[in-house]
């Protein structure tokens, strides 16, 4: 998204008004805002197990439902080229919500974005620490969504998951890999006041 685009708000404007949406309206966003979260969100963390310029632990996959632009299906995304490569084309609303415990939120969303670690290679590299630096990684990344979903006027949702069965339905590309987090991104359903 050019700069002259994103959103204005400050960091505390975000904060004030996010939330967790619990109803999403099977409203396209677009491939633009898709976009600009996912870059600002897998731009680096600077820990002390890993700098940010440093090969992440966690891999983005990603359920696209409705994104204007982008074929619904399963895609993989490529950081280096900042490019999302599609693994499987097709409408998985039904499937995602299965791989979210059996709930609307993850069907309804209009994009649900997995992060994935290879554990072994994460424990290899930083010995027991290795699972919670995964961890931890996912969930800054998946925080950074989350306030860019806000941002830009949209909702968010941290989801459980059916950890194996995330793994088979990105296999074989995901093949050896363990979900770590999952966020839901898309348009809210406006629910008015009820009245006193």
């Amino acid at each position: 998204m050019p700069e002259g685009d994103l959103p204005q708000d400050t960091i505390e404007e975000v904060v004030v008004r996010r939330g967790s949406t619990r109803e999403f309206s099977r409203q396209a966003i677009t491939l633009a805002q898709l976009s600009t979260m996912i870059d600002r969100a897998t731009r680096g963390i600077e820990t002390d197990f890993q700098g940010p310029t440093e090969a992440p632990l966690n891999d983005l996959y990603l359920i696209v439902h409705a994104v204007d632009g982008l074929p619904p299906g399963a895609y993989f995304y490529r950081r280096w080229e900042r490019a999302l490569e599609l693994l499987k084309a097709g409408d998985f609303r039904r499937e995602a919500g299965h791989l979210g415990l059996g709930q609307e939120i993850p069907a309804d969303c209009s994009v649900n974005v997995y992060f994935l670690a290879e554990l072994n290679h994460a424990l290899e590299r930083f010995g027991n620490r290795g699972y919670r630096a995964a961890q931890l990684e996912a969930a800054i990344m998946g925080g950074k969504l989350y306030l860019g979903a806000y941002a830009h006027r949209l909702g968010a949702s941290g989801l459980t998951f059916f950890d194996d069965d995330v793994t088979e339905f990105f296999s074989p590309h995901a093949i050896g890999k363990s979900v770590m987090f999952l966020v839901a991104l898309g348009k809210s359903v406006k629910r008015g006041r009820a009245n006193a």
